[in-house]
């Protein structure tokens, strides 16, 4: 059964003019020429850093749906280029809400009767390694440390985006050594069966209903102050590529 989350802490940016299109295909690792109307992206800069991810959808104009507070780093980011395209680019308030379905994840625009909140849409998509990126992790980390799934985010088809080059080595450096794990404690290291720290910390989400904790990290059998501790989710256990 399809879950549908609350998701007033997005927001929804708009792209119009001629040459909207240009203008973003220059910025974004999905191809936005193909024959559909939804898409999953990566906005990057050149050092192949992730400014956030989000969902496009093209229309007669193109939307950007983010969280808000993330929303001014991507702007200021696009205005930088804009000038030199027939566009204009603004932000529009929308009722935006989330649908979970199988463990594949969208986010529709309108209202709808919400089973669920923002908190419980961080967790799943936590758990899941579709995080949405806020400002507290925008330029920070790159999509292999994120653990997104490359073919979810990016066309190797298309021409050529900002962060190009530096995804296209992380696809084709051969073996991956690490990737991502989330345990459900609020950790600041984790460490190996002989007390050396070893991965890198990602994301952290806390309530008080449940702290999350994502790392990025070899395969291995985890410990905190001496105590083994099991991931709420690995994909190492997932076998996945990324």
């Amino acid at each position: 059964m399809a879950l549908s989350f609350s998701l007033p802490n997005y927001t929804s940016i708009l792209i119009k003019g001629v040459d909207s299109e240009k203008l973003l295909q220059g910025q974004v690792s999905c191809d936005l020429a193909q024959n559909k109307d939804y898409f999953d992206g990566l906005f990057c800069d050149e050092k192949g850093y992730v400014i956030t991810n989000a969902v496009i959808l093209k229309e007669n104009f193109f939307r950007i749906i983010v969280k808000k507070n993330v929303s001014k780093f991507l702007i200021d980011e696009l205005q930088k280029f804009a000038k030199f395209f027939d566009c204009e680019i603004s932000e529009e308030k929308q009722n935006i809400y989330g649908v979970q379905d199988n463990n594949v994840f969208k986010k529709c625009l309108g209202k709808n009767h919400f089973q669920l909140t923002s908190l419980d849409w961080d967790i799943e998509t936590m758990k899941n390694f579709c995080f949405d990126i806020d400002e507290q992790s925008s330029n920070k980390f790159r999509v292999n440390e994120i653990g997104y799934k490359f073919e979810d985010y990016i066309s190797y088809d298309k021409g050529c985006y900002r962060g190009q080059e530096i995804i296209a080595r992380l696809t084709y450096l051969g073996k991956k050594v690490k990737k991502a794990v989330v345990f459900d404690s609020a950790l600041e290291f984790i460490s190996d069966s002989s007390g050396k720290k070893i991965g890198k910390k990602i994301f952290e989400l806390g309530s008080e209903e449940i702290n999350l904790s994502q790392f990025f990290v070899e395969e291995n059998d985890y410990y905190h102050d001496g105590k083994i501790i099991i991931p709420t989710s690995s994909q190492w256990e997932l076998n996945q590529d990324q």
